[in-house]
């Protein structure tokens, strides 16, 4: 008798674990009773990584519909593949793992996100597209590839704008410009130093975009660069599921403090639910979110929208295909009362009670008068991270629910790049509990960081 399994498409083989989707996912799996399946591609240099947590692990010879149709046709005697995913974000430089995941599971006859949605949301040139196409609020954009098209579309754009890679992880060479000599700039640490990021992966692999406006566009890793118009305002984002073409916006955070570096933009600390948007602006900045993802076409996922709320109102930062970082996980669960792990296996292997449970959550958010605060500890230089001292003062505040640190002995960047060295999920009553909080925090916690370089 064939046994149930689920199948996990991995693509993180950086030297520190990039972000943690499969293991949850994988916990959620095996409660259900599935076995849990994960492929890579052959050559990875941290197997183990796999072996850990996977029931058996195959390797692909590339990373492509076909390679996945192949290996589903091997495993058919001995398993029911209920679903096949992937943490949908991250484009790699073997190819854009979300699109071909959906396009394999289509042929497969699975339950899918649109492969074009994915590619949308992974590429921020085709989202602001999309957006334009639908008529929806957005901001001027342009990608370029040399000098000479950054200086002619920033004069398009207007200063002040912001550049950054059109795919990207970690908030990686993120700036904003007010004028040529600082894009110019800009752009010459990012052609120079993109390859060191640790992140560097998520820029994808060189291709040539879908025409509509009749021109050419190429997408080049470490070359192309994307100039928006710069959105002021209130920084925030929507946790949403999409249940096959149906948009549930569960929860609004609302980030109280960021921290612009020089190449990079830090998310210091957020609240939920929003303190500063009143009842008609979240309905507002809900329904905008809904329109947006009907838009570029996203199906069956949970997603993280960013956005700033203007005077004009709410525009699109970015729609990431995935379950949020920090503590969103802990948002849905302690606000909205939702797994978001076990809702998207539900999507994928079709549970029948996934649009209740969705209403239920959306329900208990309205209904709450508790307030939480996610928190991040980021670098203030370069160095090889050693660890943090005074951890006890998180063990001894009865707020703090839940706090873990980035595992210690790994180089990091502090200018080009986020760096999560600590998060912190915890009670507040309100905005000012939750920068005491944070301030807190900052003054009782040592980090250590060994041979600083010069930023």
């Amino acid at each position: 008798m064939k046994q149930d399994a689920i199948l996990f498409i991995d693509v993180d083989d950086s030297t520190a674990v990039r972000y943690n989707y499969r293991e949850p996912h994988f916990a959620v799996a095996r409660a259900q009773g599935l076995v849990c399946l994960t492929a890579g591609v052959t050559g990875r240099r941290h197997l183990q990584r796999l072996r850990d947590d996977s029931d058996a692990v195959f390797l692909l010879d590339a990373l492509n519909e076909e390679a996945i149709l192949d290996l589903v046709g091997q495993l058919d005697e001995q398993y029911q593949i209920r679903g096949i995913f992937c943490q949908a974000g991250h484009p790699s430089a073997q190819g854009e793992v979300g699109c071909i995941v959906a396009r394999a599971s289509r042929r497969l006859g699975l339950v899918h996100s649109s492969p074009e949605a994915i590619a949308a949301c992974n590429n921020k040139f085709l989202m602001r597209r999309v957006l334009k196409q639908h008529a929806i609020r957005s901001v001027p954009f342009a990608l370029c590839n040399d000098e000479q098209q950054l200086q002619q579309n920033a004069e398009r754009v207007g200063y002040p704008l912001i550049a950054k890679p059109p795919f990207g992880g970690a908030s990686a060479f993120i700036k904003k410009c007010a004028n040529w000599a600082e894009l110019r700039s800009h752009y010459a640490l990012f052609v120079r130093d993109h390859g060191g990021a640790a992140y560097a992966d998520f820029y994808g692999c060189v291709h040539t975009l879908p025409e509509d406006d009749g021109q050419r566009h190429d997408y080049i890793p470490g070359r192309s660069l994307l100039l928006e118009g710069y959105i002021p305002g209130i920084e925030g984002s929507v946790e949403c599921v999409v249940a096959g073409e149906r948009v549930h916006p569960l929860l609004i955070n609302e980030k109280l403090l960021l921290t612009e570096r020089s190449g990079t933009v830090l998310e210091n600390l957020l609240i939920s639910p929003p303190t500063s948007f009143t009842d008609s602006q979240c309905a507002q900045i809900r329904e905008y979110a809904v329109a947006c993802l009907h838009a570029v076409g996203l199906t069956n996922a949970v997603v993280h929208f960013e956005f700033r709320m203007t005077e004009q109102g709410p525009v699109v930062i970015e729609i990431n295909p995935r379950v949020g970082g920090l503590y969103v996980n802990a948002a849905l669960r302690d606000l909205a009362g939702i797994d978001p792990y076990q809702v998207y296996l539900s999507l994928l292997t079709g549970g029948q009670d996934v649009t209740a449970q969705l209403e239920a959550g959306a329900r208990k958010v309205a209904e709450t008068g508790q307030h939480y605060a996610m928190l991040a500890i980021y670098p203030q230089h370069s160095g090889r991270f050693e660890g943090i001292e005074g951890m006890e003062y998180l063990d001894r505040n009865a707020a703090v629910l839940e706090y873990a640190q980035q595992e210690p002995g790994h180089m990091i960047d502090a200018d080009i790049e986020e760096h999560y060295l600590l998060k912190c999920w915890a009670k507040v009553d309100d905005a000012a509990d939750a920068r005491a909080l944070h301030d807190a925090v900052s003054q009782h916690l040592r980090v250590i960081i060994d041979n600083p370089v010069a930023g």
